[in-house]
Formats: structure tokens, C-alpha cells, sequence
């Protein structure tokens, strides 16, 4: 089982609404009114759904999700 499903399984279930439709829009590459930002330094994104942060890379066919993180002082250290 890959890390980030199981934090989707102990997420409340308003969370896990939230940062599901945000993968699948992911996928979708429908990412429009999602708050998409490049990560300096490397190929990839991440957004930002609540208190929670989705890094992806951008493929030329397909999108892949790396992690999901809950968002708290040490996230982007």
C-alpha cells in the first residue's frame, strides 16, 4: 500500500473529500482553479488543499502524485 493511501484512509471524511477531488483533478491535468506552485530548485508542484500539501511531477501524458503531507512547521525543510 503506497504512504499516501494510507493517509487518505485516517483522514476525517471532509479531509479526505477535499484531498481526493484534488488528486483527481490532478490526474484530470484540470488543475485551473487549484493553487498550483512550482517548486524552485526541482520539476516539481505542489498544491495546497487545507492543511495539506500534494507534490506532483508534470509528465508530458500523465501526472504523478509523489506525496501528501500534512502541512505543519517542518513541511518544506
Amino acid at each position: 500500500m503506497k504512504k499516501h493511501e494510507k493517509l487518505l484512509r485516517k483522514l476525517s471524511s471532509q479531509d479526505r473529500k477535499r484531498v481526493t477531488l484534488a488528486v483527481g483533478l490532478i490526474y484530470a491535468n484540470n488543475y485551473q482553479m487549484l493553487d498550483v506552485k512550482k517548486l524552485s530548485g526541482f520539476e516539481t508542484y505542489r498544491i495546497r488543499v487545507g492543511k495539506f500539501r500534494i507534490k506532483f511531477i508534470k509528465h508530458e501524458t500523465f501526472n504523478e502524485i509523489i506525496e501528501i503531507v500534512r502541512r505543519d512547521d517542518n513541511t518544506y525543510s
